[in-house]
């Protein structure tokens, strides 16, 4: 009994060696020495453009999540550069820091309740349009030599670039870049525009961010946006869509629904209205304002949505053309009435050249649809959807677009002039289309001035 008992603890005593002394090297993924890394999602941006006639209080404006295996708490700054696109000829110049923020000045915080991330969120990050301008000014010579002088504009000595002309001009574009560095030392961004376009400029040894990050939804961390440079009317007005407007429901719909799926839809699912001073009653009375402390182009008012109070944001983005079908256009532009053939949302005179956009920036609606979740609403994909008047009230029984608009060639101020917003509504807490709550559908407004 006893040698049995020395043998089996001889046995033991040789087992522990043997894993104590194990070859490490012989490891094929050595986990537990893994470092990782780390990338700023773009939770939210503010505006698209710049205001061409108030370029002294217009910016770019992110509010983001940093991620990585301390929740965000690796993060040490940001450099933001910015590089000048012509909006004539399309050359761009040399690429120039901005400015740097330190991770203590974004105001990174944990989320409230009821809605939820584990990663901190920053407070609204803004790199003005001055701050921009006056690092441009500074790019005042040909940054890659002049075709056929001192550079032969054979790849892959190419010139390009241009120096800075001087000043902004309406349809010009900055392109922001930005490297976030961490605690530790370790940098991560992408690829500047000069790396394709100039290769003598380009910063391939920095860019590390892998194209499922940049361009996945999920991350949503493209560390490069661009901002151009609009005027929300012509002639401009600072208070251009503001004072008392009678805003109306016009229609509903699923973006993932065909016109068949519609047409099974029950009533609940369109009624009761979701912006309305009633459960039957799509209209309401709203007062636009400037948001102090905002914007040029935003705009902001308060409006009863799901039985609540809310108060909404837009912003008065300008052109392009955005090349909506005559079908589409109808619809702006009939007179307004109940929907339905020959009806429609009685902005007289719109077209396709006339028209600016309305981008809604991502909204928490701060209505609970669960005791753990929000509703949220977000800005439309572009595009149509082909109604029919064999729809139930309530869903589109006519080609509508997906997004809301204005005409840029009024003020919005004259008693009977209209303008659209579009929302996609019930999405999460990063704008993700999902039907996060109830049923994920787009909403249509339109807002007429009243006297």
């Amino acid at each position: 009994m006893n040698l049995k008992k020395y043998i089996l603890g001889v046995v033991l005593v040789a087992g522990m060696v043997t894993i104590a002394c194990r070859d490490e090297s012989l490891y094929p993924l050595p986990y537990d020495d893994r470092t990782s890394g780390h990338y700023l999602r773009i939770y939210k941006v503010t505006s698209n453009v710049l205001e061409f006639n108030d370029l002294a209080n217009s910016a770019v404006e992110f509010v983001f999540e940093s991620v990585d295996e301390e929740k965000g708490a690796l993060l040490e700054e940001v450099e933001f550069y910015a590089t000048h696109r012509n909006g004539g000829t399309g050359l761009i110049t040399d690429e120039v820091l901005v400015t740097t923020i330190p991770a203590s000045a974004m105001n990174l915080a944990a989320v409230p309740q009821p809605t939820y991330s584990e990663y901190l969120r920053s407070g609204a990050v803004r790199i003005t349009a001055a701050q921009i301008q006056t690092a441009l000014a500074t790019l005042t010579t040909d940054p890659d030599g002049i075709p056929g002088v001192d550079c032969s504009n054979i790849y892959p000595d190419v010139c390009p670039c241009v120096a800075y002309p001087g000043s902004l001009a309406l349809g010009d574009q900055i392109l922001l870049r930005w490297k976030a560095r961490l605690t530790d030392g370790r940098t991560f961004t992408v690829a500047n525009a000069q790396t394709v376009t100039s290769p003598s400029l380009g910063n391939p040894e920095e860019a590390n961010m892998t194209p499922n990050v940049t361009a996945g939804q999920f991350y949503n961390a493209p560390y490069f946006y661009t901002i151009t440079v609009r005027q929300a009317t012509n002639p401009f007005s600072a208070t251009a869509y503001t004072g008392t407007y009678r805003m109306t429901q016009m229609a509903v719909w699923s973006p993932n629904h065909n016109l068949e799926l519609h047409q099974s839809i029950p009533n609940y699912m369109v009624k009761p209205f979701i912006f309305g001073s009633s459960a039957t009653d799509s209209t309401q009375t709203v007062t636009l304002a400037t948001v102090p402390g905002g914007l040029p182009t935003e705009r902001q008012f308060t409006c009863t949505y799901r039985g609540q109070t809310i108060t909404m944001r837009i912003n008065l983005e300008g052109g392009p053309n955005p090349g909506l079908p005559a079908a589409a256009l109808t619809t702006l532009t009939s007179a307004f009435g109940p929907p339905g053939p020959g009806n429609g949302m009685g902005m007289a005179g719109a077209t396709n050249a006339n028209l600016g956009t309305v981008f809604v920036p991502l909204i928490n609606s701060g209505v609970d649809c669960t005791s753990q979740r929000e509703f949220y609403m977000v800005t439309p994909l572009a595009g149509t959807f082909a109604g029919n008047n064999t729809l139930r009230f309530g869903l589109p029984r006519y080609t509508i677009p997906n997004r809301g608009y204005y005409r840029i060639d009024q003020d919005g101020l004259t008693p009977g002039q209209v303008f659209t917003i579009a929302v996609d509504d019930d999405a999460d807490e990063y704008g993700r289309r999902n039907g996060y709550c109830t049923w994920f559908r787009r909403v249509y407004l339109r807002l007429e001035k009243l006297p």
